[in-house]
């Protein structure tokens, strides 16, 4: 199996990227990554004035891109996650929190100490009385987009720091190709998080292994998706929270709508009653939403 290592890092998705590694459609391989500071905070006395501007520069770094055969313009690549090991202690910065705004408690000022969290048995040592049970999740996962250069922080249709947690193991993330090969990036994985990333969730390096398969592009598709064998969704960043929701359910919509042939207006009423949208993070500057919606209920559109 070949394994692809986290060295020549980026922190920019580029579609001028020399390729990291190739893929074929179908392969399996395995994907090293490194934690959200680039593996410059590790330690309470690494957090100083010089590391962290080290780490502001690397923020978000990301493994890639593999150039995947066969992948097109026009096109879309599935990437299905079998497994994500956390390779690392979980890193967190923590804020004092006594700003009036959560969004300030991420701003250096608001900054207090550096602390690492045990990785135990495929727990989490939280403290003396409480383990919590690994779902490492990958937070940026994404393809080059078609003509610009992103920092790895930033989010968009070509997925990136979506920071989503049904994007962990045993979910396929569909992404549209814009450039020959895809040119897929990993990165920012977080042993465990919760929905919205308020605060730091615990920063990680991973060893994934994953697989990708070459497929057409659904008419309807024009944000990143996400299947499980439990549900479908759709991923979608904007500058309004309120707004990414909005779009993630019509995303979906669409996406049944095509895939069913149902009539529209029975789709939206069956997502009104058992469709879930859940604020994936606000923390960046465009805040991405998914809507979900049980596979169990999609029978009885068809």
């Amino acid at each position: 199996m070949q394994r692809i290592p986290k060295t020549d890092l980026k922190n920019v998705y580029s579609p001028y990227h020399v390729p990291h590694g190739t893929v074929r459609s179908g392969e399996v391989f395995q994907i090293e990554t490194e934690d959200g500071f680039a593996g410059g905070l590790r330690r309470p006395e690494d957090l100083t004035q010089e590391r962290l501007a080290w780490a502001e520069e690397r923020w978000c770094i990301a493994t890639g891109p593999l150039y995947v055969e066969g992948a097109e313009p026009g096109g879309a690549l599935a990437v299905t996650i079998d497994s994500i090991a956390v390779t690392t202690p979980g890193i967190v910065i923590l804020s004092r929190y006594q700003a009036p705004s959560p969004d300030d408690w991420f701003l250096e000022y608001e900054y207090d100490r550096l602390q690492t969290y045990e990785i135990r048995d495929g727990e989490l040592v939280f403290n003396d009385a409480l383990r919590l049970p690994l779902k490492p999740v990958i937070g940026c996962i994404a393809v080059a987009p078609k003509h610009e250069v992103v920092l790895t922080r930033k989010e968009g249709d070509f997925g990136g720091n979506q920071d989503c947690t049904l994007m962990t193991a045993g979910a396929t993330v569909l992404l549209p190709v814009n450039v020959p090969g895809g040119l897929l990036y990993f990165g920012d994985c977080k042993a465990m998080m919760g929905d919205g990333e308020i605060v730091n969730a615990p920063e990680c390096g991973t060893l994934i292994t994953a697989s990708i398969e070459v497929r057409e592009r659904p008419k309807a598709m024009s944000w990143p998706r996400v299947e499980t064998s439990d549900l479908m969704a759709a991923v979608v960043s904007d500058i309004s929270a309120a707004d990414a929701c909005r779009l993630a359910f019509r995303e979906l919509m669409l996406w049944l709508e095509e895939e069913t042939g149902a009539d529209r207006q029975e789709i939206a009423m069956l997502m009104g009653m058992v469709a879930n949208v859940r604020i994936c993070q606000v923390s960046n500057t465009f805040h991405t939403a998914h809507c979900e919606v049980p596979r169990r209920h999609i029978s009885a559109l068809r």
